[in-house]
């Protein structure tokens, strides 16, 4: 009997030594990971970086040893999108991300952002914290090198740069990625080019932050509602092709206020991503009523969303379910990329739109610019409707723009894709699209954003 508990004694304390040693190495191993990863000096997924983040505050929490996080956007990066082609732009970006690590003090990460112009820097414990603004000025300043492309090519740019600090401005990632993403809507809202502490705007942006906790809680209340405007055949106006939905917001105290007045700060807060599915559901639902109720069964639902959410891998599920949720179809929904050309090249981009078009869903992208390279992903990922927007009847009358567009005219016509014509606001406008050959229009001179009332009448009368 003796022996037998010897025996089991002597087990139970090697598998606690093996236990134990099994830890040790887990914790090691762990240790060497995030070690190689702050020696290295490329520029890391960002999934990657967010994991670091999350084991840093794991270790740091209770010898709150601080670390600081950089988001620099760069300023004006459409412009270098209307004028190079997909090559060049990943140059370019390239030549900034080399002038950002060229500042870096050792240890430091560099990640690419959800957008490619941005770029979130991890600077670790070991680095001195009291000169965090000397080192983000010099920050700006390697980031804003002229670029030489092309032999003859010099870009100028300038970067928006926020910082927070592990643990002032919060102890877990979300909130650091709260103070960054708060701290940069200032930074652009103020025109960009600048350099934003978070703890400064706490005490100079108040409206900005309580904007910020507003639009969190605006779903729940359900504050958000959606106006819906007509899109028409240019031949007939009484021929309508379907709506786009517009987001508008009933806000307790401020009233009725248009996307302009919020729409970056939930881009920024990560809310656009709930309201996109909120509203993609709600597109659902009008098909329905209009089905139901009105008998009208052809009519498409443009919906915004936003690009982050098309890199999200999860919107296809979410999506799918929805689509079983209502037990409708997704046909005659059409999601409505802005800013579709920004992330064109994007691979992760590029399989979740393919993902969601396998629902049903019709896919709408706008063009801003004679971007012909946009053509071939229309052809490739059978894109259904095209949409010229406002900045691209700015653009100057000259040849290119009337070739490109005659260019595009036939081939949104042997490809059978829909092309409308956005911001319509005379009579003037809306017969030169029918001259042009542009089919469909859409804008002020047609009709403004309409409740589902207001466009339960204007179909009615359309069909009289």
């Amino acid at each position: 009997m003796v022996e037998i508990m010897i025996t089991i004694v002597v087990t139970l304390a090697l598998a606690g030594a093996v236990f134990g040693i099994f830890i040790v190495v887990k914790k090691e191993s762990i240790r060497y990971r995030d070690e190689k990863l702050l020696v290295q000096d490329q520029v890391v997924p960002l999934n990657t970086l967010s994991v670091l983040i999350d084991r840093t505050i794991k270790r740091n929490s209770k010898k709150n040893k601080p670390f600081t996080l950089f988001l620099i956007d760069l300023d004006h990066y459409r412009d270098i999108v209307d004028t190079f082609n997909e090559e060049e732009e990943k140059l370019i970006m390239s030549y900034v991300s080399n002038h950002i690590k060229s500042s870096l003090p050792e240890e430091s990460v560099i990640s690419q952002g959800i957008k490619p112009d941005q770029f979130y820097v991890f600077i670790p414990d070991s680095f001195d914290h009291s000169k965090i603004i000397y080192l983000a000025k010099q920050i700006k300043k390697d980031s804003e090198r002229k670029v030489h492309i092309l032999d003859s090519v010099t870009i100028k740019k300038t970067v928006s740069i926020s910082i927070a600090t592990f643990p002032l401005h919060g102890n877990t990632k979300e909130h650091l990625f709260q103070a960054l993403d708060i701290a940069m809507y200032i930074v652009k809202k103020n025109g960009g080019n600048d350099i934003k502490y978070y703890s400064e705007e706490l005490n100079q942006g108040k409206e900005y932050l309580d904007l910020y906790h507003e639009i969190k809680e605006a779903i729940q209340k359900e504050e958000f509602l959606y106006y819906y405007q007509p899109i028409v055949s240019t031949e007939d106006k009484t021929k309508v092709l379907g709506v786009e939905a517009l987001l508008r917001w009933q806000h307790p105290t401020r009233g009725l206020l248009a996307p302009g007045s919020f729409l970056s700060m939930a881009e920024q807060s990560g809310e656009l991503d709930e309201i996109g599915i909120w509203g993609v559901e709600q597109a659902l639902l009008l098909q329905t009523d209009l089905s139901q109720l009105y008998q009208i069964h052809d009519l498409v639902v443009n919906i915004n969303v936003s690009p982050r959410q098309i890199l999200n891998e999860e919107t296809f599920t979410i999506f799918q379910r929805l689509i079983q949720k209502h037990r409708t179809k997704a046909e005659l929904v059409a999601i409505e990329i802005p800013e579709f050309s920004l992330y064109k090249q994007n691979e992760i981009f590029r399989r979740n739109l393919i993902k969601i078009k396998t629902l049903g869903f019709q896919i709408a992208i706008d063009i801003s610019t004679t971007d012909y390279d946009v053509l071939d992903i229309v052809e490739r990922f059978k894109i259904d409707m095209i949409k010229l927007n406002r900045e691209f009847f700015k653009l100057e009358e000259n040849y290119n723009k009337r070739k490109y567009l005659k260019m595009l005219i036939d081939f949104v016509e042997s490809q059978q894709i829909k092309l409308v014509a956005e911001g319509i606001e005379t009579e003037e406008q809306f017969q030169d699209m029918y001259t042009k050959g542009v089919p469909y229009a859409q804008g002020y001179f047609i009709a403004k954003p309409l409740d589902q009332t207001q466009l339960s009448a204007f179909l009615r009368q359309s069909e009289d």
